[in-house]
């Protein structure tokens, strides 16, 4: 069976086994790293999300290359100013109980910056194009509960403005200067006052959803179909070997029968 695994076409077998459970475990690995993340967001979540609320400044990281640490995400913030509603941005395709719609991001001037606060959502216009109607925030000074969240990549879309792509706080400094560069966003729980009731009302976010995922198990998964190829080569050379042995008994000479008028030559 040796001598057989060693020809070149077994050895060229082996090897694309080999690489078969590299990627499995790369691929297994890969959906680990995503629980493992999902998992942290998680926790974040249960710790922070229903906590007494403490002041933005205590855990908004420093201007310049700082960045909120994943357990600080969700921490429940309070934080005092007055909105800007001219500077108003709306982030395209957020989808809520399966409508699209957009979410409504206001800048916050406060004593220690301008942030942007998330105050919820809208759904489509009449089409993609054309930015959807947002009742405005409360006037004057406004104290605001919610919580603090790291901004989201730049998609590199050109999308009309006032609307984004993303909640890419690079994007819209680069349309309201006056917010902070600080990589960070509030999402809108509470108010006081509340804002006006009017014809095109924002809907607050609902609480994150909790789950884990499917990661774990793809994981295991990919690491279970780890040995699959090497098995699967070594059946195939075991039944070959057994295949060959079967042909050379049935091609061995029979042994010629003995007649009684052989040995009475004999």
């Amino acid at each position: 069976m040796l001598r057989l695994w060693l020809t070149s076409r077994w050895l060229l077998s082996t090897v694309v086994a080999i690489l078969f459970g590299v990627a499995c475990w790369t691929l297994g690995s890969w959906q680990w790293s995503r629980h493992v993340e999902q998992r942290t967001k998680v926790t974040a979540i249960e710790q922070n999300y229903d906590a007494a609320a403490v002041s933005l400044g205590t855990v908004l990281p420093a201007p310049g290359g700082g960045r909120l640490a994943p357990e600080d995400q969700w921490t429940r913030v309070r934080l005092t100013g007055t909105y800007l509603p001219q500077g108003e941005q709306l982030v395209r395709n957020r989808t809520r109980e399966r409508t699209v719609g957009f979410e409504v991001l206001t800048p916050f001037v406060t004593d220690g910056g301008t942030v942007l606060v998330d105050r919820g959502w809208v759904p489509n216009a009449q089409n993609a194009e054309t930015t959807p109607e947002a009742d405005p925030p409360p006037s004057g000074e406004v104290e605001v509960v919610g919580w603090l969240r790291t901004g989201e990549p730049d998609l590199g879309r050109d999308v009309p403005a006032p609307q984004l792509a993303s909640i890419s706080i690079a994007d819209v400094r680069a349309r309201v200067p006056a917010v902070s560069p600080v990589d960070v966003y509030v999402v809108l729980g509470d108010q006081a006052p509340a804002a006006p009731a009017g014809e095109h009302p924002v809907s607050p976010l609902p609480r994150p959803d909790e789950g884990l995922g499917p990661h774990q198990a793809y994981a295991i998964q990919w690491w279970i179909t780890m040995p699959a190829g090497l098995v699967f080569v070594f059946f195939a050379i075991r039944r070959q070997v057994v295949q060959s042995g079967e042909g050379a008994t049935a091609a061995a000479p029979k042994p010629k029968k003995v007649r009684i008028w052989d040995e009475e030559d004999a």
